[in-house]
Order: structure tokens, then sequence, then C-alpha cells
């Protein structure tokens, strides 16, 4: 709370309210002859809707003075950015090959989940197999990354029983152009790697590849780049890389596990197992370093949090009119 003092307005309205009723004299007319009107069900049945719209006059009032209070009194959040930071451009590389496939689902959603926390960063999307293919270029639409994301998902969802896709057609639009017979191989991960990184067009901006593979390739001579060769090409462009290993049925303790953790965090880079908190960790992992590098100070920002109190008093002040207006309060 911004002004923690107008919280006490309610306590010194209603104090003044039992004070005036307490001492206020109640003069006492007597009327003759009155009692048999008194009695009459019609005449009952006003003073009855009489008595509650009182009592619902008095709420409404304790109600609007209690929002105005909080209203007055401002509650407010703190929100913590770096302001360096916004000048990031993240390139989201993803491996949509068979061996992936439905392992993929929680890299999308994690994705999906990371795109929340972004402020000013821009996102690209590039899906490979054989071959690249850029989903979405350099963006900070976020609604239409987390929109697509999670289309991606969808896409690449495979069925339990049988391994296929869950929707042969989405999966086929989704991933339409990563798979070229004429490359003789799959799951080509240094020249996914490579399209990746040549998605930048600014070098003056913080750039950033977060790759998700298995590293299970099929052919390694069908590559024009090796793993290794793509990580000294991103690091020549001065591109970070960080990995999101996606465990299939062979685990983690093994040997393309091994070479991507050691090709990867030799560069400068961070490599976490897709799953669990793993994106979080790896955002975090990434602004971190990339604050440091960018020597930025955090700022401080106070956000007005209402929450429902305006909705609260509107509806007060609403019931009020309708009150007075319907028995001449």
């Amino acid at each position: 709370m911004v002004n923690e003092w107008a919280l006490l307005l309610p306590v010194l309205l209603l104090s003044i309210v039992v004070y005036r009723w307490s001492t206020r004299p109640t003069p006492t007319v007597y009327v003759a002859h009155t009692l048999p009107g008194r009695l009459l069900p019609r005449y009952r049945a006003r003073l009855r809707m009489l008595r509650i719209a009182a009592v619902l006059t008095a709420l409404s009032v304790g109600v609007l003075s209690v929002s105005a209070a909080v209203l007055v009194a401002r509650p407010h959040g703190v929100e913590v950015r770096d302001e360096g930071l916004a000048s990031r451009d993240i390139v989201l590389c993803l491996d949509v090959s068979g061996s992936v496939l439905g392992f993929d689902v929680d890299v999308m959603e994690a994705f999906a989940g990371m795109v929340d926390s972004f402020q000013g960063e821009r996102v690209a999307l590039v899906i490979w197999n054989s071959n690249s293919r850029v989903v979405l270029p350099l963006t900070n639409d976020y609604p239409l990354i987390e929109e697509t994301l999670r289309e991606g998902a969808r896409a690449l969802e495979a069925d339990p029983y049988t391994d296929y896709p869950k929707d042969p057609e989405l999966y086929l639009d989704f991933t339409a152009g990563t798979y070229l017979e004429s490359t003789g191989g799959a799951s080509l991960v240094g020249d996914g790697l490579v399209n990746c990184a040549l998605q930048f067009d600014s070098p003056e901006r913080s750039r950033t590849i977060i790759l998700a593979t298995d590293n299970d390739v099929s052919t390694p001579e069908a590559q024009v780049y090796s793993l290794r060769e793509a990580v000294e090409f991103a690091k020549e462009r001065t591109i970070t890389i960080h990995g999101l290993y996606i465990e299939t049925y062979y685990g983690t303790d093994n040997y393309q596990a091994r070479e991507m953790v050691d090709l990867i965090e030799g560069a400068g880079g961070y490599v976490a197992q897709a799953g669990d908190d793993a994106a979080g960790q790896l955002l975090a992992e990434i602004e971190a370093q990339q604050a440091a590098d960018l020597g930025t100070d955090p700022v401080t920002t106070i956000v007005d949090r209402p929450g429902p109190w305006p909705f609260l008093a509107a509806a007060s002040i609403a019931l009020l009119v309708g009150l007075g207006w319907r028995y001449r309060l």
C-alpha cells in the first residue's frame, strides 16, 4: 500500500456513525388508531421490504467505504526487470526428427511457459530434421509466439500406443519441409544449429540460441557441419548457445548427451535436461549471464494492482442508486 493511512478512513466513518446514532435524540410521536393499519399484510410486506432495503443500503455504503479507502491507499506490486535484457534476440532451435517425436511436446510447452518471462526480447522458432524451416522469424509478438508454440506442441504429440503422431495431418503441416530424402540422413544437428545461427539480423543485440535435441544423428556424414563445427560457427559470431537435452529411450548417460554438454558448456553455454523446471532454470541462467555481460542494474517499478476493489465500488454505487430510486431512500 502506498497510502496505508487511508485504510483508517472506514474506521473513522464507522465511529462517527455510531457516535451520532447513540447520541441523537429520537422523539416519539404517538398516533391514535394506527394498530389495525399496521397489522395489514400489505403494510407488513412493505415494511419488511423497506427494512431489507435499509440493510442493503448500509452494506453497500460499508463496501463502498472500504473499497474507496483501499483504492486511495493504492495497493501495488513491485516488478524488477533488467532494461538491458530487452535488447536480446533468442532463437528457439528445435529438433523435430522421429527419434524425439512425443518428447518434443514437453519442450514446446516449456518454451511456451518461458514466453511470459520475456520483456521486450525478440524470439524466433526454427525447427529442423534433415532440413530447417523457420516457423517464426524474430518477433516480439508474444501472443503469436505462445499460440505457435502451443500449436506445435499439439502437432508433435505422439500416440502412446503406436509412437506415431496423434494427429498426422497437423504433424505434417507443422513439420513440412524439414525432411528431405536427398540429404541422405536425418536429425542433422550441426546443420540445424547453423541455420538457427543465421536467423540473427543485428550484431548489436545480445544473441542466444536455445538448442533442444537428443543429438542422435542418423547419418553423420550427411551433415555439412558437425555439431562441433556448428558450435564454433556460432561462437565466432558471438552467439551464445544453451541446450535442452531431450532424453529419449536411451537415457542421459550416453555419448550423445556427453558430447552436447562438453561442446556447449565448453563454449560458455549451459545445458539442462528437458522436463521438470528445465526451462525456468535455463532462462534464469541466461538472464544472470547476460545481465552480467551487459553490466545492467535491475530497475524496480511500482505497479498499481487494485484487484477487485474498483468493481466492488462500482457495484456498490449501482446498488445504492437502484435502491434509492426504487424506495425513495
